[in-house]
């Protein structure tokens, strides 16, 4: 079997500010950032007097134990998308999980996010609930059946 996975890569005006902004809304765990070496930073076409240390080429967090990685969008001024959300869904059997997620979104509902739908009970079974933070992402917070499994889930191979 494949061993894939989708990790969001976002782009930012300011990489470094998200990071910090991440880190103290979605109280983001192992966050990192990698600033381009002078060489790497010439390869990019960057003014020669940039502060390096501004400047992410690489960087990433956690959100509940997801992967997410990011950079300075250094090829032109970045723009949020309606067409794309992020989705965050637990096992609604998994109390753990699921005292996690209220928990994330108590917290996200008392800063500076856009709450689109709130955090309810849904007709189809668990709670959903739906952000847009500071930089325009679209969050969905989702509790679901997880009924599926590995095998299951590649029988249309």
């Amino acid at each position: 079997m494949m061993q894939v996975k989708m990790i969001p890569y976002l782009e930012f005006e300011n990489a470094k500010e998200a990071i910090t902004y991440y880190q103290n809304v979605f109280d983001a765990k192992n966050a990192y950032r990698v600033s381009p070496t002078p060489e790497e930073a010439e390869r990019l076409g960057l003014e020669p007097t940039v502060d390096l240390e501004q400047i992410t080429m690489r960087g990433g967090f956690q959100v509940m134990g997801l992967d997410i990685q990011c950079a300075d969008a250094l090829m032109g001024q970045p723009t949020s998308s309606t067409q794309i959300s992020l989705m965050i869904a637990v096992d609604e059997d998994d109390s753990a999980s699921v005292k996690a997620l209220s928990a994330l979104y108590q917290q996200l509902v008392k800063s500076d996010v856009k709450v689109i739908s709130p955090f309810t009970a849904q007709r189809a079974g668990g709670k959903m609930g739906q952000v847009v933070d500071a930089y325009g992402i679209t969050w969905i917070l989702r509790e679901q059946g997880m009924t599926f499994t590995e095998d299951t889930a590649n029988d249309s191979e």
